[in-house]
């Protein structure tokens, strides 16, 4: 096996990356893999996990880069198989779930690297798109793979991850805990609501508005979101060190 190597299924990739090797190799390997599964992997919009190794944003997106310049697909969502992030999802996920699946289709569960008994006794997963008129309730943590549209809305007594556009409604926390919270690639709802505290898009004209910490008012590049309680209010932020110390994972 060599510095780089590329596992798929569905529309997920999975990319291993040795721990060991300088970036500058890893970078060249992935050029050649990708060049050489062009063919193979056609034009599509995928997820990727990244693995074996931790990237800074730079390095992450000369990743990204060299993939685009050397096939057709369209990395639409990365997720870092990394420490602060398996703080997180680890309670809810034995590993990270990466896109939609065709309706007749199945993951390969051991590709992925998923216990499905561990999905099922701590997660929900909901594949595909919630549309408006759409309502779905779950006792546990969610992850949505997918948007929710305009309309539509989503609630649990956990947590809710949304691996897409959250722009309807969604409830965490629904029987009081205060510490849940919302994560979504894009974060524009019409309205949020964790335990007993509520707050609307901020384009709303009535209401409790959604509440932005201040350093990303003039933030204009599209970063995984959060909305989470402070200081008695809902707040929308950057999935970072700042929430994470918030929420005292770290």
């Amino acid at each position: 096996m060599g510095a780089v190597n590329l596992k798929g299924t569905g529309k997920g990739i999975i990319l291993e990356l040795d721990p060991k090797e300088s970036f500058e190799i890893l970078v060249k390997e992935i050029a050649d893999k990708f060049r050489e599964s062009k063919s193979f992997l056609g034009k599509a919009s995928m997820g990727m996990i990244i693995r074996g190794r931790t990237l800074c944003d730079k390095e992450e997106n000369e990743i990204l880069d060299t993939i685009s310049n050397n096939c057709d697909i369209d990395v639409c969502c990365v997720i870092r198989d990394d420490p602060d992030t398996d703080r997180i999802f680890a309670s809810y996920v034995k590993q990270p779930v990466i896109v939609q699946q065709e309706e007749d289709s199945k993951p390969d569960e051991e590709q992925l690297g998923i216990d499905p008994d561990i999905i099922k006794k701590q997660a929900d997963i909901h594949t595909g798109n919630l549309r408006s008129g759409q309502d779905l309730s779950f006792c546990k943590s969610v992850v949505i793979l997918g948007d929710v549209k305009p309309g539509a809305s989503v609630s649990s007594e956990g947590n809710i991850f949304v691996m897409g556009a959250l722009r309807g409604s969604a409830h965490a926390g629904s029987t009081g805990d205060e510490s849940a919270f919302i994560m979504a690639l894009e974060l524009d709802p019409l309205q949020v609501r964790i335990a007993d505290k509520i707050a609307i898009s901020p384009d709303s004209d009535e209401g409790p508005r959604l509440k932005m910490k201040s350093f990303m008012k003039g933030q204009t590049d599209k970063k995984t979101e959060v909305a989470y309680i402070l200081n008695g209010h809902i707040v929308k932020d950057v999935y970072g060190a700042a929430f994470l110390r918030d929420n005292r994972f770290i």
